[in-house]
C-alpha cells in the first residue's frame, strides 16, 4: 500500500472537496499561506489537533481521516481509541510487514481480515 506525503494528500483531498486554500484556511482558522506551504511540503505536518480540524473541514470519511493522520505521522483514530497498542494489531502488522510473505499471500491475508471484520461490523451500529 503506497503512502502519500502529507502535503500531496492534503492538496488532493482539498481539491476533491472543491475548496480553495483560502476557503480551507478560513474553515480551520489558519493563514491561507500556511495551507499552501503545507501542500508544497515547505512546512512539517501540523500538530494532531490541526490535522483533525483539517479533516473535519474537508468532511473526510473515517478512512480518509486516518490516512491524513498517518501521513502526518500520527496514529489512526481507531488505534488511538484503543488507548494503546494491541497484541492482535501487532500480529497483523508484523505479518503484513514480513518480507518473506509472498505478495499473493499478503493480499489473501488482507482479504480474510477484511471478511472477518465485516462480520462484526454488521453487528455494531454505526454512529452517523
Amino acid at each position: 500500500m503506497a503512502t502519500d506525503d502529507f502535503g500531496s494528500l492534503l492538496r488532493r483531498l482539498r481539491e476533491a472537496a472543491g475548496l480553495s486554500c483560502n476557503e480551507l484556511a478560513r474553515l480551520v482558522a489558519v493563514d491561507p499561506s500556511y495551507i499552501s506551504r503545507l501542500e508544497r511540503g515547505e512546512r512539517e505536518p501540523p500538530r494532531r489537533l490541526v490535522v483533525e480540524r483539517l479533516a473535519d473541514a474537508l468532511g473526510l470519511s473515517p478512512i480518509e481521516r486516518d490516512r491524513l493522520l498517518v501521513s502526518a505521522g500520527y496514529s489512526p483514530g481507531a488505534i488511538r481509541a484503543l488507548g494503546g497498542w494491541d497484541p492482535t494489531l501487532h500480529a497483523v502488522a508484523e505479518l503484513l510487514a514480513d518480507p518473506q510473505l509472498p505478495a499473493r499471500e499478503r493480499e489473501a491475508f488482507r482479504t480474510v481480515i477484511d471478511l472477518l471484520a465485516e462480520r462484526w461490523r454488521r453487528l455494531t451500529p454505526r454512529a452517523s
